[in-house]
This record gives C-alpha cells, structure tokens and sequence, in this order.
C-alpha cells in the first residue's frame, strides 16, 4: 500500500481536530447570538437560492420537465422562507427540540439498559442510571422551553464537540507512535459521531460497493477492499445487509480459528419489538460460517484482521475462558426437537438459529448471571461483547456513552487500517461476488504491497 495515503489520513485526522476544536470553542463562547445568527443566515441562503431557482425559470432555456423541477424548487425555498418570516420562532425552535428528543432516546435507552442490568444483579447499573438521570435533566428543560435553553443545549454540544476534537488529535498523535509502544497503552475512552450516524454508516459503505460492483470498477473497489503482506491472529467482522434491521449491522469475532457471537437467537425468549431477549452466545467454523452469512441472510461482511503480541492473546484467551465458564449450553428448536423424535430426519425450521446450526453444526450457550444473560439491542448488544473481548488486546474502541454501533466499529477500524503503525493490518469483504473480484483485486494489491 502507498504510504503517503496513510499519512493522508493522519493529517485529515489533525485538521479535522483542529477545526472542531474551533467549532466547539465558537459554540461555548458565542451560545444563543451565533445560534440566532446561524439559522437567520440559513434563512437568507434559502431565499437566495429561491430567487435564483426562479430567474432561471424565467431567463434559460430547459427542457420542459428541468423547468417543471426549477419552479418547484424555486416554489418550496420561497414558500419555506415566507413561512418562517411570519413565525419565526419555529425555526429557532427546531434544532433544540430534535436534539431534545435524541437525548430523550438516549435517556430511555440508558434506563432499560439499568432494569436490565437491575433484573440480573449485574455491575454498571449505577452509572447507567446516573447517565439517564442526566440525559433526562437536560432534555426535558429544552423540550418544553426550545429557546429559553438554547445556551444550555450549545454548551452541551460545544464540549462534545470539543471532546471529538481532541479525539481526532488523539488518533494523528497515536499513528505517529510504533506498533510496540501503542500496543503498551491501555484502551482509552473514544468519543465517536453521535449514534444516529454511526448505525447508517455500514448500509452507506454496502450501497458504494453494490455500485462498484454493478460497473465492475475493480479499480474503485479496492479503495475498499485491501490486502496487506501481513499475518493477523484476530478478524473482527462487521456484517450489513439491505434487508430490514441487518441495515444497521452486526459484529462478531474469529480468535483461534472459531467464530464468537453474540445476540438474542432464543426466538421464544424475544420481546419489545425484537429488542430484548436471552443473550445467546454461538460458536462456529468461519469457513462455514462465512457462506451461510452470504446465502441465507444476504449479507456483505467486512472483515478487518489484528495483529496482537503473545501476551494480548494470552489475555484473550483467559478472558474467553472466563465467559464461558459461566455458561450453560443451550439447544436450538431443531436439535431439541430430534431428541424428542429421532427417527424423524425431515423436521424444518425457519428461526435463525435452527438454521445456522443445520448449516455450520454451531455450539449455543445462555449466560447463568452477568450483564450479558439479558440481550439489549440498544445496550448490551453484540458490539459490546466484541468489544470486552477484543479489549484485551488494548483497542480502543469503547464509546464515552456507552453506546456501541456496529457502525463504530466500522469507522474506527477503517481509520486505524488507514493508519502507518496500526495494529489492524487487513481488510477484506465477502459477498456473492467476493469469489469473482478476489481474484481479480488481489493482483491489483499486491502491486500495492510491495
């Protein structure tokens, strides 16, 4: 791979630190004026482009459906503004009520995080109740009085702002550092995109790889796909798909040639909109494991590999050990049900688990006690399970509030491969057509590699 593209990438990250950094420190200082001053110069914009839109209806020649679109626009920027001329509270308005609601989500997703963590005794639950507390004492002022609380909500997103800023800086400082000295540091506490945008960001990366598929770009795909002459001990794979809640991604893990998962796979046991269940914990073979992703839940898995020391995989593999130990195993449908009637060999069932283990001959297990025995889509989730357990390894992947989206994942292993001393050294993507391109991009690749 071309070393100046790594190094790219680590000064986007200081540039990028630099300018939140100057955002944040804007928002605090200049709170509810620069607010105002804000959404009226949005609103002037839109008027602008209104006018524009509607001299060109006027003055160029188009086709009639291109005229049709120009008034239109023109029609909802003018429309848009005038509206807003008349009441012009409700744009002022606007901004702090959203971001109300999401920390309202948020302030619920952190509560039914704590009853569950309450129903199982299980460590954590204080500060998931704290977290609540405080998400609900700062949203519900800006709910019911949006503009008296402006201030109140600048300085909120100032200092997050401020603190992903830092963050950014973080990552141009540790892709400086050797592989050795980083690997020394313990994991620290990131602060990521807000959770809104890092679930989309899997399905966004799935559609540009459709696409290059579609106009079979190899050239363009492997900006996505690269292979590095380097051995890894550990993959972490971020699965997507277009089809329903698979859009916003799951994330396993493969150590020791066998596949880690995490989720609520006891169909009997799920509840509250498919979000809560028992937490389920399989082990399978990748080589099986990674076709039946492909073929029954049409998935596209990226698959990033880290390089650990002896020592970081020793810590895994105690760590896992320690898991399992308290586990029970647990049988799908389909093997309880060939128990109860051996004889018949044509039984069928359609839950994922059942089939998974037809396919891959997975081993299932429930947890006796612990955060995990309950699974939280919002909360204690798959991504949290990776994360405890690729920890070990000092990566530092862990979000201040607490809330892991496969689409972190994502983002932070995209950028550490990026990276010139990182301790992920390999990507990869399965799909359908991965047998067909894989040939084809290695070659192109490997003329990077050297």
């Amino acid at each position: 791979m071309l070393r100046s593209d790594r190094f790219y990438t680590s000064s986007s990250s200081l540039i990028a630190g630099v300018l939140l950094l100057l955002i944040g420190s804007l928002m605090i200082i200049g709170q509810d004026q620069l607010y105002f001053n804000v959404v009226e110069l949005f609103l002037i914009v839109n008027l602008c482009l209104g006018i524009i839109q509607f001299l060109r209806y006027f003055l160029l020649k188009q086709k009639r459906i291109e005229r049709k679109l120009t008034f239109t626009r023109s029609f909802f920027h003018l429309i848009f503004c005038l509206f807003f001329s008349f009441f012009p509270k409700i744009p002022m308005s606007i901004v702090p009520m959203f971001f109300a609601f999401y920390l309202i989500l948020n302030g619920m997703i952190k509560s039914i995080t704590y009853v569950l963590l309450l129903t199982n005794k299980s460590y954590g639950r204080i500060k998931e109740l704290f977290l609540a507390i405080v998400y609900f004492i700062v949203a519900i002022p800006l709910l019911f009085s949006p503009l008296k609380n402006v201030s109140t909500m600048l300085v909120v997103i100032g200092v997050y702002i401020l603190l992903l800023g830092f963050n950014f800086i973080i990552d141009f400082v540790s892709s400086l550092i050797s592989r050795k000295t980083k690997n020394k540091i313990k994991r620290r506490f990131r602060v990521t995109l807000p959770v809104i945008l890092d679930a989309i960001i899997p399905y966004q990366v799935l559609n540009e790889i459709n696409y290059f598929i579609d106009k079979e770009e190899y050239s363009s795909l492997s900006k996505n796909c690269r292979y590095h002459n380097s051995e890894f001990d550990m993959e972490i794979f971020v699965h997507v798909s277009m089809r329903g809640f698979n859009r916003l991604g799951h994330v396993d893990i493969c150590f020791d040639d066998r596949v880690i998962s995490y989720g609520n796979y006891d169909d009997s046991s799920v509840t509250f909109f498919r979000t809560v269940g028992d937490g389920v914990v399989f082990v399978t073979n990748k080589e099986k494991y990674i076709p039946f992703c492909v073929e029954h839940s049409q998935k596209t898995i990226f698959g990033f590999g880290i390089k650990l020391t002896d020592l970081q995989k020793r810590e895994i593999r105690k760590y896992i050990d320690q898991l399992f130990s308290n586990m029970y195993e647990w049988n799908p449908p389909i093997v309880s049900a060939k128990k109860c009637d051996q004889k018949n060999e044509s039984l069928q069932f359609k839950d994922y688990a059942s089939c998974l283990y037809q396919a891959t001959k997975a081993s299932f297990y429930k947890f006796k006690s612990g955060k995990f025995k309950k699974y939280f889509a919002l909360g204690v989730n798959c991504c949290l399970l990776a994360d405890s357990i690729i920890g070990k390894s000092g990566s530092d992947i862990l979000k201040m509030n607490g809330l892991i989206t496969p689409g972190t994942y994502y983002e932070y292993l995209n950028r550490e491969f990026q990276k010139k001393n990182s301790n992920v050294v390999f990507k990869n993507i399965y799909n359908k057509e991965s047998e067909r391109t894989t040939s084809k991009t290695k070659r192109l690749f490997d003329g990077f590699s050297k």
